[in-house]
């Protein structure tokens, strides 16, 4: 099991940080969506699990594939 962290997306949580086993990641993808607080338009990056959730973290897509990536054997 590899657990790896995130910048979790929603803010109000005890820290920032999310741990995801990469085993469980099916795919990663980007979307766009409104910032409540600000009206801005923002990126984030979605990580879909096997278990059917979908975790919205701030890290950009490519280093979210990269961690991801990271000692595969």
């Amino acid at each position: 099991m590899a657990i790896k962290l995130f910048t979790n997306v929603y803010s109000g949580n005890a820290n920032d940080s999310i741990g995801i086993n990469s085993d469980h990641v099916l795919t990663v993808f980007e979307t766009m969506s409104i910032n409540p607080n600000t009206g801005d338009e923002e990126r984030m990056t979605n990580i879909f699990t096997v278990s059917g959730n979908t975790y919205q973290v701030k890290d950009s897509y490519l280093e979210v594939v990269a961690r991801l990536n990271e000692n595969v054997r």
